[in-house]
């Protein structure tokens, strides 16, 4: 937050170890979901294709939620991988917390390499 000029708001949470993890529990769906604001109110860029069909916020919440059932790769059309984490219950979790950064980041793609919307 502080790296986005919300100062006040860094300082407060590096106070209270993010909220007791509530906030950072809010600043990664924010984030992931690509509603994350400057401290003066801008939304974050990122680089967005209307190609996809498939919506960055929505495979956000899939993998956020239903990860390690592979539920975001079989939305994205990545039916192999999706029932590889299915079976290893997202890889004991390593993939969902690597499928969570790359939707994060926006760089995770769809079954056609088109970048989520």
């Amino acid at each position: 937050r502080m790296y986005m000029g919300q100062v006040g708001l860094g300082v407060a949470k590096l106070l209270t170890c993010g909220g007791l993890g509530l906030w950072t529990f809010i600043d990664w769906i924010l984030l992931g979901m690509g509603n994350m604001r400057d401290g003066e109110g801008r939304a974050l860029r990122r680089e967005r294709s209307d190609a996809s069909e498939k919506d960055m916020g929505t495979a956000f919440l899939l993998s956020y939620f239903l990860g390690g059932l592979g539920a975001d790769r079989f939305y994205l059309g990545h039916t192999g991988l999706g029932v590889l984490k299915l079976i290893t219950c997202g890889g004991v979790f390593i993939w969902w917390f690597i499928d969570l950064l790359l939707i994060g980041m926006g760089s995770m793609k769809d079954s056609e390499g088109n970048p989520l919307r």
